[in-house]
């Protein structure tokens, strides 16, 4: 991608859903695997070290203790990023689990309104270099949609969101469908940068994905999930 006017070939996106321990994937896909993890890797040390300064050390075990991460690659090259890890509220772990500090107990019944099956979906990642070519829609809002896809996808009650203001990843979600819990919340995790809170259910998710004129395109990337065909790929599972 040389020109920075170049408009986005959706033919040319491909989505891969790996598991977050490089050993569970197949051997086929461990250099998409490599090249996801450099993705993140990257950006997110950027973002420390510029906006933050803080100049630490990013560990791997992030990026590995995930239940999936989708990843998406256009021409090749890996553009975007989602962690999803999967938890029960049933389970006494859950309530405990290290992306839930900045959720207040409001927003956590918030969050379990239609159930305890919940879908933790976080580290929204576009590579920097991507979010910086000209597109008819930005890269953001096609990793929602990707990320929106997934959730579909999924039997989950719920999908969490933890949307950094300053980015306009709020506005966004609510965009995307979501429900806003709880606003402005200061966010550990992003040196006390305020965050909104939002949950994801999915009558109003998909209400809102099969308005976006995008999604037949979304679909017809999405069932050539990890370069086989979707329904084939359950088939096996």
């Amino acid at each position: 991608m040389n020109d920075e006017k170049e408009i986005i070939d959706f033919d040319k996106i491909d989505a891969y859903l790996l598991f977050g321990n490089m050993k569970n994937n197949p051997q086929n896909l461990h250099s998409i695997y490599q090249k996801s993890f450099r993705c993140w890797h990257e950006t997110w040390t950027d973002y420390f070290n510029n906006e933050y300064k803080l100049n630490a050390k990013l560990n791997s075990n992030e990026f590995t203790r995930q239940d999936e991460i989708l990843a998406l690659f256009y021409q090749g090259e890996c553009f975007a990023v989602t962690f999803f890890k999967e938890v029960n509220w049933g389970d006494d772990t859950a309530s405990l689990d290290a992306y839930f500090n900045s959720w207040s107990p409001e927003a956590l019944l918030g969050l379990r309104q239609k159930g305890d099956n919940i879908l933790i979906c976080s580290q929204f990642t576009v590579a920097k270099k991507f979010r910086q070519q000209k597109t008819d829609i930005p890269w953001k809002y096609i990793l929602s949609g990707f990320n929106m896809k997934r959730f579909l996808e999924s039997t989950a009650d719920a999908m969490t969101g933890t949307m950094r203001v300053s980015k306009g990843m709020g506005r966004m979600s609510v965009e995307a469908g979501a429900t806003p819990l709880s606003l402005n919340v200061p966010c550990p995790d992003h040196e006390g940068e305020a965050v909104d809170l939002v949950a994801f259910f999915h009558e109003e998710v998909e209400a809102v994905y099969l308005k976006n004129p995008y999604h037949p395109k979304f679909d017809s990337v999405w069932e050539r999930l990890n370069g086989r065909l979707y329904s084939q790929l359950r088939l096996v599972a």
